[in-house]
């Protein structure tokens, strides 16, 4: 199993699983797990939620849905799915109902038991006939209604997926009515309904969903009924998707890969029903529920916690929470933000270290990360020698003497060879550059686990103070830079990112150490959540100045800085030179651009510096410019949705005036008739008509030839001239070098 394991080391066991041409399943098989009842932590998952989504990324049918049934039963089932709705706040412990909190926010819930209301629908509800007893239909808001039909990158992923799109929602607030994938199996002695019971009662949705759309005006025949499995859905309480299929918009095809049919649930449930097959309320070790006395939170008010986060998304653990309330965490700002959420409203540290030892990737006793393959922790076992890198004992040598403390850790060899890779299959899997280390530590206990974490635990419970933490992750930093001094091939642009919790795919620390100056797709892809790990010290050092007043704590950070200075002595060129993203994001990078279904490669300076500082074109790629801004296409290019002939004649007018030097004229574009309108209209829209118009010579913008004398120009009475005199080039003209005048 080991061998098996650093063979396939990378991001995930399912993407070395995907990599090697193989399945989970397969993966599993060889390593010898289960992969039916293992909580493996798939993508660094600490809930049954992340871990379905991440192992069945897709629900559209029978087989899936029958899968992800399967796999909750392995898991521990509806007692393991219960206590993590019970610990996100969604389930009132008491009453085993949804609760109608502001914290989380449950919409249908709350519409379901008429807490809110949409006063616009109340004639909608009598078309549901006798059935408006026990359902209610649902509208989206106004504006997703409004924009079922836009392409516009910001509305198709909320937008209304037809036409005609409601929800229908039911009055019982039990919580095993929350969810297809639970739907009888909630055992009887905790208040569920047999098989039978529960088929029937989603046969009678159905009917409802078909009757309130037979008997409202405007619908089609062409009745189209979805749900969106646990895992994939983004509220937890139950709507059916009732949507009128002969006018559907594009979020119907964007949200596909989890519109699961309701006749495919009623096809499983008929088989359990016919089978008389039960869950069983077993939960396997790490998802066990939480029954000891202070673990579940209680609430003297039934359907009232006493906090908890807003279930953004559906969450349904701190680290979905993340997600969904900080979705780019790249910088201070989002990283304190994180910290702040943490500590103010999800319940601090506690919390998290709870939702660790839930899913199994903390050991409750000794508060030490586990190194099973049950979860599957990857770093955690390369820091205790149970995952070994063929090659790598040479490069930890190069760590010196902080080989005591630390490890650095490599890609597997699959991943470093596609780092320039833009093929969808490795963007976000590859090695995000050419020279790509990991460093993690040897301490294994849990406030080590990510940069979230530290100094957050109470030196009571076995923490470090926050200026000691200070000192391990300035020591860190001193660890990587002087690997990346030693290490062979590498240049002085020295990156050190952190992948903040949430946003992390592994449960144990991995500082990414990058050379800057040969980066691939992948760091583009997964720009949105590479935190600088100057930004983690920045904002360590602001909070221990909070906590311990302007000159307090300070010498113990002041003593640790200059021990890593001093250690890293070697790497003070790499340090003072590293700058992070912006130092990459130079005039001189070269740009790969999606032009309306055409690539075009230029270089960014042709953009930036051949347009007018106020023009369109000049603010979409200036220094303020950010991938992230754009939209782009499935391998990751900058898309434009311009006509690309028009484009590129005006790119190549515009490299011409680059290259030609700044005391001769070039000539007047050359514009096909039939691409004449789309060149004006698009030049004048991106602001660069008067460098490129028609008809009109330009004076050059390059840098003058050395010992190259200047073309003597030749007019004609037909010919125009350039306007104005040349331009002040990169070095002043001599009257000598000024181009002829006269016809």
């Amino acid at each position: 199993n080991t061998n098996m394991l650093s063979s396939l080391f990378g991001w995930s066991y399912g993407d070395a699983a995907q990599a090697e041409g193989g399945s989970v399943a397969t993966f599993f098989e060889e390593i010898g797990l289960d992969h039916n009842s293992a909580f493996l932590g798939v993508d660094g998952a600490t809930s049954l939620k992340g871990e379905i989504v991440a192992r069945i990324p897709k629900i559209t049918d029978a087989s899936q849905f029958r899968e992800a049934r399967h796999l909750l039963r392995g898991l521990g089932g509806a007692v393991a799915l219960r206590e993590e709705l019970t610990f996100a706040g969604l389930v009132d412990p008491i009453t085993d109902t949804l609760t109608l909190n502001d914290k989380p926010f449950n919409v249908f819930a709350q519409l379901g038991a008429g807490s809110i209301t949409q006063a616009s629908l109340a004639e909608e509800q009598a078309a549901l006939g006798p059935y408006q007893e026990k359902y209610l239909i649902c509208a989206n808001r106004p504006d997703n209604d409004r924009h079922w039909d836009s392409s516009d990158p910001s509305w198709v992923p909320t937008a209304s997926m037809a036409r005609r799109h409601r929800f229908l929602t039911t009055k019982n607030l039990h919580w095993q009515w929350f969810n297809m994938l639970v739907v009888g199996m909630v055992p009887l002695a905790e208040g569920g309904v047999d098989p039978r019971v529960a088929l029937a009662e989603v046969e009678e949705m159905k009917a409802a969903c078909l009757r309130y759309a037979r008997n409202t005006p405007g619908w089609s025949e062409q009745v189209g009924l979805f749900v969106n499995i646990f895992g994939h859905n983004n509220v937890n309480s139950l709507f059916i998707h009732v949507l009128d299929m002969s006018e559907l918009g594009p979020s119907f095809s964007f949200q596909s890969f989890k519109n699961c049919p309701l006749d495919q649930v009623l096809k499983v449930l008929r088989e359990e029903a016919a089978s008389t097959l039960v869950a069983s309320p077993t939960a396997p070790a790490g998802l066990q529920a939480q029954q000891r006395s202070g673990q579940t939170r209680k609430s003297a008010t039934p359907g009232k916690m006493p906090f908890f986060f807003t279930g953004t998304d559906g969450a349904t653990s701190v680290k979905a929470e993340l997600v969904g309330r900080v979705p780019v965490m790249k910088d201070a700002s989002s990283y304190r933000e994180a910290r702040r959420l943490l500590t103010e409203e999800f319940g601090g540290y506690a919390t998290l270290r709870e939702e660790l030892i839930r899913c199994g990737f903390v050991d409750e006793k000794s508060g030490l990360l586990t190194t099973s393959t049950n979860p599957f922790n990857i770093f955690a076992m390369v820091a205790t020698g149970k995952v070994d890198q063929p090659g790598m004992k040479e490069e930890n040598e190069w760590l010196a003497d902080f080989a005591d403390h630390f490890i650095i850790a490599c890609n597997r060899p699959v991943c470093d060879e596609h780092w320039d890779s833009e093929d969808p299959e490795w963007l976000g899997k590859a090695s995000m550059s050419r020279r790509h280390r990991f460093l993690t530590t040897k301490k294994l206990h849990w406030q080590w686990f990510n940069a979230l974490a530290f100094g957050l635990v109470p030196p009571s419970v076995g923490g470090a103070s926050l200026a000691e933490a200070l000192n391990e992750v300035e020591r860190m930093k001193a660890a990587a830079l002087r690997y990346a001094s030693k290490a062979k091939g590498w240049s002085s642009q020295v990156g050190l990112f952190a992948h903040i919790f949430g946003h992390n795919s592994v449960n144990s620390l991995h500082i990414h150490i990058l050379d800057m100056s040969e980066l691939g797709p992948s760091f583009w892809k997964q720009e949105f959540k590479n935190c600088p790990l100057d930004a983690v010290i920045k904002v360590l050092r602001e909070e221990l100045a909070l906590q311990e007043g302007p000159n307090g704590g300070l010498k113990l950070v002041t003593e640790a800085a200059a021990a890593a200075a001093k250690a890293a002595t070697e790497a003070a060129r790499a340090m003072t030179e590293n700058s992070s993203l912006q130092s990459i994001k130079k005039n001189g990078e070269v740009l790969t651009l999606n032009v309306g279904g055409e690539l075009m490669a230029v270089s960014r300076n042709i953009l930036v510096d051949m347009a007018p500082a106020e023009g369109l074109l000049q603010k979409l790629f200036s220094d303020q410019w950010e991938h992230a801004r754009h939209q782009v296409d499935g391998k990751g290019h900058v898309f434009l949705d311009y006509p690309p002939n028009a484009f590129r004649l005006i790119l190549n007018q515009l490299r011409m005036l680059h290259v030609t030097p700044a005391n001769e004229v070039l000539p007047a574009p050359n514009v096909p008739w039939e691409h004449r309108r789309d060149y004006v209209e698009l030049a004048m829209s991106l602001g660069v008509y008067e460098h490129v118009a028609l008809g009109q010579p330009q004076w050059g913008r390059g840098r003058p030839w050395e010992g190259v004398p200047a073309r003597k120009q030749s007019w004609s009475l037909c010919r125009r001239r350039p306007k104005g005199p040349p331009p002040a080039g990169p070095q002043e003209l001599t009257k000598s070098e000024e181009p002829l005048s006269g016809v």
